[in-house]
């Protein structure tokens, strides 16, 4: 094991495609990853990858082409991923729970031609297909429902390629590799451009950071839209270990999983240690086989808990999908309670004021982040080029959070310093949620706001005004709310008010609203017997079902 995978690796041969081939190459026979009770090798996994390719060039999309993929964990996801990267194709990776006019946006915003859905996501197309005329193509992984719009075709199609036909594509490191949104702040969300070197880095410094070795079993339950099952994946590839996929978390089979397979490092996102720890404990904990844990967040008052009921080493990080992993602290490096870490070797990161100057140690500001050798963060916002500009600023990215700096250079995360919030593990864009509640006839205005959540990171608090001679009730507009948007955005809290604290400007103060909080006049939906689940809104009261996603 190299004292650095990313320093190890020439940057040219950072590219998808040349990470799996030097793997395949290396241990042929060696387990990439195992799937319910089957597993797969890495040159089986490249044989299968070929294949795919080949047929994806023989369907007319090679270079350049962006593909729109709407899809479930999955071997197959996991297949297309690899084939539209060996073939230089753009994946852009959608929300499955996105829907109406927030799919839309993505879908037109990323200049897709192509979409790859699952069967129970195609209907959502459909539904979007007016507002889509640059959409040529749909394939349809399962059972097809009858879709309006593109021209419908069978995912099964893509796997009849023979790898002996695969393409030589040379694609280069430089080359945009993918798209994936983050929620937006101030407007609708961004589609982060994303070379290959970049991403394939990502992943690289994932290894690093936790010390990866090739006998690690990596877990990886994230979804593939989020930046770190991708991250998972690479990594898996530059040590040489092999990977657990799951089509999604289940925290009362966890353990289970550790145990069966021998798990020794997983990305805890969220409230994944808080729900751990909730677990009864069980005699073998400390002697299980988990030898880190990427916490995200890591809190302090829950740090040493962990590492000592599951006898293993927490490390921890700040990034994002824009700026990488530019502040950490790794397997080797000494605990500091509340911190993120420190500047990685790759990076510069400064806390700034509002001119961009830096300020003294222990003084708040802005994380503003530059890499040290190219290409190690996004390359800008699809077709946001104002947006692009804002954030790269002054030869800086600024990552719009606030954040300090201790006199032995230790950095500390203190508050996004935009409107977004994090739901589960899921960033949600405040814009796009007032956005969809001004929908409702009777509501004037909407601001949306983090509340804090019983178990990690934000609930969402909505306050609204109502139009003159208008009305609803806090039940109407939960039940509007949860057709209209995916279910991690669906309000808890809901308060109807005359007017929100303002600026002399008009603006308003949304510091002022978090500071203070839902109080005793605020509607809240789980007091109330309602429950948003993937599949609905359900009344835990002698309720049924309501609607369905």
């Amino acid at each position: 094991m190299p004292d650095s995978y990313l320093d190890s690796i020439p940057p040219r041969d950072l590219t998808l495609g040349r990470l799996l081939g030097r793997r395949a190459a290396e241990d042929p026979d060696g387990v990439f990853f195992s799937w319910a009770e089957a597993t797969t090798t890495f040159r089986g996994f490249e044989t299968d990858v070929d294949r795919m390719a080949a047929r994806l060039v023989a369907e007319g999309i090679g270079a350049g082409t962006h593909v729109a993929v709407l899809m479930d964990s999955s071997p197959d996801y996991l297949t297309l991923w690899f084939a539209l990267a060996r073939v230089g194709a753009v994946e852009i990776p959608i929300n499955t729970a996105y829907l109406g006019d927030v799919l839309s946006h993505q879908l037109t915003l990323s200049a897709a031609t192509v979409c790859v859905a699952d069967a129970a996501y195609a209907e959502r197309i459909g539904q979007v297909a007016s507002e889509l005329p640059g959409l040529e193509r749909l394939y349809v992984r399962g059972r097809a429902p009858a879709v309006a719009g593109p021209p419908c075709r069978d995912f099964a199609d893509l796997l009849t390629g023979t790898a002996d036909a695969a393409p030589t594509v040379e694609v280069g490191h430089d080359e945009t590799a993918g798209i994936i949104f983050t929620s937006g702040t101030t407007g609708p969300s961004k589609g982060v451009l994303l070379s290959h070197h970049y991403l394939a880095a990502y992943g690289t410094m994932y290894a690093d950071i936790n010390g990866l070795r090739p006998d690690d079993v990596l877990l990886n339950f994230l979804p593939f839209f989020h930046v770190g099952a991708k991250f998972l994946t690479i990594a898996t590839l530059v040590c040489g270990g092999r990977m657990r996929l799951l089509p999604r978390l289940s925290i009362s089979t966890f353990l289970d999983e550790v145990s069966t397979h021998g798990v020794t490092n997983f990305v805890a996102v969220g409230g994944v240690c808080n729900m751990l720890l909730s677990k009864p404990p069980r005699a073998d904990d400390a002697r299980s086989s988990i030898r880190t844990i990427y916490a995200v967040p890591d809190p302090a008052d829950i740090h040493e808990e962990m590492e000592r009921r599951f006898g293993c080493r927490m490390t921890t990080v700040y990034g994002s999908t824009e700026v990488g992993l530019p502040i950490f602290r790794g397997i080797d490096d000494d605990y500091r309670p509340g911190s993120c870490g420190r500047q990685s070797p790759y990076y510069e990161v400064r806390i700034v004021d509002e001119q961009d100057n830096e300020l003294p140690v222990g003084e708040p500001g802005e994380l503003v982040i530059r890499p040290r050798r190219p290409f190690l963060v996004g390359s800008g916002y699809i077709g946001m080029p104002e947006r692009t500009v804002e954030a790269w600023r002054n030869l800086w990215l600024h990552s719009g959070d606030r954040g300090r700096i201790d006199a032995d250079g230790w950095f500390y995360f203190e508050d996004r310093a935009t409107d977004s919030l994090r739901r589960r593990g899921e960033n949600i864009s405040s814009f796009e949620v007032e956005t969809l509640v001004t929908g409702h006839p009777a509501v004037a205005e909407a601001i949306a706001v983090a509340a804090a959540a019983d178990v990690g990171e934000d609930d969402v608090w909505v306050l609204v005004t109502l139009r003159d001679g208008m009305s609803v009730g806090p039940e109407e507009l939960l039940r509007y709310c949860a057709e209209k948007m995916p279910y991690f955005m669906v309000p808890r809290y809901l308060d109807f008010v005359e007017d929100f604290p303002r600026t002399p400007t008009a603006k308003v103060e949304k510091y002022k609203l978090r500071a203070a909080g839902p109080g005793p006049t605020s509607w809240d939906r789980d007091a109330h017997g309602w429950r948003v689940t993937r599949e609905g809104l359900v009344r835990t009261v002698g309720a049924d079902l309501l609607g369905s996603r």
